[in-house]
């Protein structure tokens, strides 16, 4: 059966995700940055009868996630779900801190985790990795330039990414909710 790393797997996209893949048969690597949200999901993957490693853990931390991947014996799936919308307010008004901190986590974020894998995926000649955009992704939305600008990068990286790959049997797609 294929081995899915599901990222922001505590809560909402991520955690769906990861249930209908493990509804699917899949075996799960969750991660998450809140243990609580990791446990719950845990319970409800194993119930399904799919194995389950959870793993608490800041996806800005290149060095962690590539830690926790190394140690995995096998990835066939990538879902990049960790995001934050972060606060809504007019460009002009936005702390640094809080622009820097969206961009880290949903766009270098899903970077760190497609850099720590792919190397993975190569090795096997297979892959399929999804990331999660968004509709503010394509066509912006006022007051969440930092929120449109990390999923409109995502973009970017999927389609980049999806070209490099294409010859492994590694294909990589964005989703955009809206």
């Amino acid at each position: 059966s294929k081995t899915a790393v599901v990222t922001g797997a505590g809560k909402g996209i991520g955690r769906a995700c990861a249930i209908a893949l493990a509804e699917a048969g899949a075996n799960l690597v969750i991660i998450s940055r809140t243990k609580k949200d990791l446990d719950e999901v845990s319970k409800k993957i194993k119930k399904l009868k799919s194995k389950c490693k959870a793993y608490v853990c800041d996806i800005t931390n290149y060095n962690e996630i590539k830690d926790i991947i190394n140690k995995q014996p096998k990835i066939d799936i990538l879902i990049n779900s960790a995001g934050i919308t972060g606060p809504t307010t007019q460009l002009w008004k936005y702390k640094i801190k809080d622009w820097n901190q969206i961009i880290e986590i949903n766009l270098n974020g899903t970077f760190h985790c497609c850099k720590s894998i792919v190397p993975h995926m190569i090795k096997n000649k297979y892959g399929r990795i999804v990331n999660i955009a968004s509709v503010s992704g394509k066509d912006g939305n006022a007051n969440a330039s930092a929120y449109s600008s990390s999923k409109a990068g995502v973009i970017g990286l999927t389609k980049s990414l999806g070209k490099e790959l294409a010859k492994f049997n590694i294909v990589v797609n964005a989703v955009t909710p809206a």
